[in-house]
């Protein structure tokens, strides 16, 4: 699954297995733990570029992260919200304290570690799967999701906490998907660039998503990546078609079909949302023609979707 997700969508950065470690479950053997403590956001970074991690408390350099993620108890001083005061980062105590309490975390003492590695590298099994994505590639993982189920996302993130309450226990606790755009923390002491954001996919959902990329990926994915709906009169911007200025003609659209290229496949009149376009029969055979260019919308679906690209259209 790791490979077809990488090769559908282009991914640079590995996939992320994690688990929260259970008590009484064994470290796996192939795991590492750091010789120096990171913070969770740290630690994703590092698993992506190839690393098997075991990170019990005493690896987790941010108290905040680890108290988020039930592996000891939380300070006291980010429990009352007074540090998120001195970082400037909310402008007083009930605020604060406001967004700890809508946050999801876990017990303290719940978990006796973190384990992460390239996804296929783990050998355990994960909780969540963690992807670094541009937005384009998120898209698509939304796209599948849809495509396997027909339901939308609800996302459900903050700036805060990103790495630990926004892309572990959400997606764990409610069985869903979600989105992280980073947080302070994340951005201000790991590589994640500005273009970069995670999704984070419980396991069970995985499998779906990844069929459903693979169908997506037969059409839809390179089309869109083609640009096929880029059309030349992009470049001509002016007035309204109809509106045009005093003494001057109004705009009109052309739609020129190469009567040489066209085999009368149907596949414009199919995509046209207005039936502009109607197979006719000629002397050359059956062939596509414009019968209503006035209700053209110049959304340029027949062009894009013609697969001899035999179809032209010009703004006047």
């Amino acid at each position: 699954m790791s490979k077809t997700i990488k090769e559908i969508l282009g991914l640079r950065w590995d996939p992320v297995a994690v688990r929260m470690m259970r008590r009484g479950e064994e470290r796996p053997p192939e795991t590492i733990e750091p010789n120096i403590p990171l913070r969770h956001c740290q630690s994703v970074i590092v698993a992506r570029r190839g690393n098997c991690l075991y990170m019990p408390p005493r690896s987790h350099a941010c108290p905040d992260g680890s108290g988020i993620l039930g592996l000891v108890e939380m300070s006291e001083k980010f429990k009352s919200g007074e540090l998120y005061l001195l970082f400037k980062k909310m402008p007083n105590i009930e605020t604060a304290q406001k967004m700890i309490g809508s946050r999801l975390e876990f017990e303290p003492y719940s978990y006796e570690a973190t384990l992460l590695a390239p996804l296929d590298q783990a050998t355990f099994e994960p909780d969540v799967v963690i992807f670094t994505l541009y937005p384009e590639q998120a898209m698509w993982m939304c796209c599948a999701q849809t495509y396997s189920n027909g339901e939308r996302q609800n996302f459900r993130t903050s700036g805060f906490n990103s790495a630990c309450s926004d892309l572990i226990i959400q997606p764990m606790k409610t069985g869903e998907m979600n989105i992280s755009f980073g947080c302070y923390g994340a951005r201000a002491s790991s590589e994640i660039n500005d273009f970069e954001l995670y999704l984070s996919v419980p396991t069970a959902m995985l499998e779906p998503i990844v069929e459903s990329l693979q169908k997506l990926g037969q059409k839809s994915i390179p089309e869109e990546r083609r640009k096929i709906y880029i059309h030349p009169v992009m470049d001509k911007i002016g007035s309204r078609r109809g509106e045009s200025k005093k003494g001057e003609e109004a705009s009109a659209i052309d739609i020129f079909i190469d009567g040489d290229l066209c085999t009368g496949c149907e596949l414009c009149v199919a995509f046209c949302p207005a039936s502009v376009l109607e197979i006719k029969e000629t002397d050359e055979g059956k062939k596509a023609q414009a019968v209503k260019p006035e209700l053209c919308s110049l959304c340029y679906t027949c062009s894009g979707q013609c697969p001899q690209r035999a179809i032209k259209i010009a703004y006047l």
